[in-house]
């Protein structure tokens, strides 16, 4: 299902653009081609690894300039950014002087990267040629051409060239004390929040009517809409996290590479309908942006709090717990997924559907001890909706009341079309993976497409030390990225969606090559609830202090285990998101 459409007010290249709506789920790239005509940012591997497609960003008026992966931004990220591409970066008749280098310097051959090089490297230089006139040293030069450079994919040079042409260009821009500094201690990010603010007020509390329950079809626990409001989105979210990473686990169980098309590996986009189970877990992360930013707007703090895996949710009708794809997982997804009437017996029409309907129950009932409970996750997003509308009758102001209608909306419908229709075809075996099989869902078949998974934690006994083993490294090094994915995402809800390359990052590159490695051993990625949560410190700038500490301790992880790290392993993205947090000055 297509998302509704956004607001644009976006500036690229010094022109703004607004006053009229585009899909939201639109890759920013395809919107420089499509709508602007700027077809010299390059779409490569469209999933964000690659760098063809990297556009310099300032994400708001004064924040520092940034690089970002255009293939795998929406467009419901972007407003008010201030974009610069390839074609924005000679200016009065000349060349940009990292364009310049790369030319004198012969530094590409076939150029279809070329685009991607020369915005990071003006990205570097920018940098470069700032005298922040604060106390702190910088990160030496040679160590941000390596971060900022350090991903790009380049087929055909031995990427020297590229780095030596920024390197030269960035030292002509630096002041010339920029040389000397020691690597920087980045403690800029240890300092307190501004205080004195003004408390926002919240809604109102009027007591409910009678006619106001009647019509909220449920008595709530809270008269005020906003407290209401908040303990169901609170749910909403803790549901929504652990889908995303029930559905991530279930997408490292399927045998690869002749079921990758099952498994969203590589195939895996952002926007558009879910084609695989990568693509389900993208919506869902979606679906986590969606609930966290309602929570924001209302002047609550985001939620990616979970409990330890396996566990029980009153309103999810089975309990939560990390497992391989199986015939009974895929009876779960598709009961929890559909609307009530698509699993009801008495409401189907069609031999087809009565046939599945009776297997579905009969599938659940051959392994669950009792009919599975209510499922109220639809139902939870339809009180939400009503909720809202309470609190639009006593604030109509305070929102945009429409939009997140909207969104709720996408959000339910997602899962009871979308989502329903991938698992039924699973279920069923007819998924486009799965034709020319037999007997997919018989763990002793020839065409069974999964891996049987053993899950673990990957924390060791209080006091011991992580084994300096394969399996417990790599178990390790998950949990810390998957920690801060967490992290990033809370501090992005509160920093404008200022992080969400970044956590999108860590989840497609090294959780992906981790899990990948893990399944080849049987083992499952271990998702362990970080016990300190995931916003832990007392105020904005100690919550992103913490969230940098836990990335370098990504980097410590990584040279630890060095032995033990997967060939496709990209140890550069760790270190592009210290480089990003560095840049961060709360105001």
């Amino acid at each position: 299902m297509q998302e509704p459409n956004t607001d644009l007010d976006l500036t690229v290249n010094g022109v703004r653009h607004q006053g009229r709506s585009v899909p939201g789920d639109m890759s920013l790239v395809h919107f420089l081609h499509e709508d602007l005509g700027l077809t010299g940012t390059k779409i490569g591997c469209s999933i964000g690894e690659c760098r063809a497609c990297t556009v310099a960003v300032r994400t708001r008026p004064q924040a520092p300039v940034v690089t970002r992966q255009a293939c795998m931004t929406s467009m419901r990220h972007v407003r008010g950014w201030d974009v610069t591409t390839v074609e924005g970066l000679a200016a009065a008749g000349a060349l940009h002087p990292v364009q310049q280098a790369f030319l004198e310097r012969e530094a590409f051959q076939c150029g279809y990267c070329a685009a991607g090089f020369a915005v990071a490297g003006s990205v570097v230089v920018d940098h470069a040629g700032q005298d922040r006139a604060t106390d702190e040293a910088e990160q030496p030069l040679e160590e941000t051409v390596d971060t900022v450079l350090g991903s790009h994919v380049c087929r055909c040079t031995d990427y020297e060239r590229y780095r030596a042409a920024v390197l030269a260009t960035a030292r002509s821009a630096a002041p010339a004390e920029r040389e000397l500094g020691p690597p920087a201690p980045q403690e800029h990010l240890a300092t307190g929040a501004t205080t004195g603010e003004v408390i926002p007020r919240l809604s109102r509390t009027l007591t409910l009517s009678a006619a106001d329950t009647e019509r909220l079809g449920y008595t709530p626990v809270f008269d005020d809409p906003t407290l209401e409001l908040i303990r169901l989105l609170r749910d909403g979210a803790e549901i929504e996290h652990s889908l995303l990473v029930q559905y991530l686990y279930a997408a490292f169980s399927v045998k690869v590479p002749r079921f990758a098309d099952l498994a969203g590996w590589p195939s895996h986009r952002y926007g558009g309908r879910p084609l695989h189970l990568m693509g389900v877990a993208i919506e869902e992360m979606t679906h986590l942006d969606i609930v966290n930013s309602l929570l924001v707007a209302l002047g609550a703090a985001p939620h990616l709090g979970r409990q330890q895996f396996p566990y029980e949710q009153d309103i999810y009708p089975f309990d939560f717990v990390l497992e391989p794809l199986s015939l009974h997982s895929l009876a779960k997804y598709v009961y929890v997924e559909a609307s009530p009437s698509a699993v009801d017996p008495a409401q189907q029409h069609t031999p087809e559907d009565r046939a599945f309907v009776d297997r579905l129950h009969e599938v659940l009932g051959s392994t669950a001890p009792a009919a599975p409970r209510p499922n109220q996750v639809g139902s939870l997003y339809r009180k939400v909706t009503r909720v809202l509308e309470l609190l639009q009758e006593r604030e109509p102001d305070r929102l945009d009341y429409t939009s997140w209608f909207a969104r709720l909306e996408l959000l339910r419908e997602e899962g009871e079309s979308e989502h329903f229709a991938l698992f039924r075809s699973m279920f069923e075996g007819n998924h486009p993976a799965l034709q020319d099989c037999t007997d997919v869902w018989n763990p002793a078949a020839p065409d069974h497409p999964v891996v049987p998974l053993s899950h673990s934690s990957g924390l060791p006994p209080s006091g011991d030390p992580v084994p300096d083993e394969t399996v417990p490294a790599l178990r390790h090094l998950a949990n810390l990225h998957y920690w801060a994915v967490c992290m990033l995402l809370d501090a992005s809800y509160r920093q404008g969606m200022l992080f969400h390359s970044a956590a999108r990052r860590h989840m497609t590159g090294p959780l992906r090559s981790l899990g990948t490695a893990l399944a080849h051993r049987a083992e499952g990625l271990p998702f362990d609830a970080f016990v300190a949560g995931y916003a832990p410190g007392l105020d904005t700038a100690q919550n992103l202090r913490l969230a940098h500490t836990m990335v370098q301790q990504i980097t410590i992880a990584q040279q630890r285990y060095a032995r033990h790290l997967p060939y496709d392993y990209p140890a550069n993205c760790a270190l592009e998101t210290l480089w990003e947090l560095s840049l961060v000055r709360l105001t």
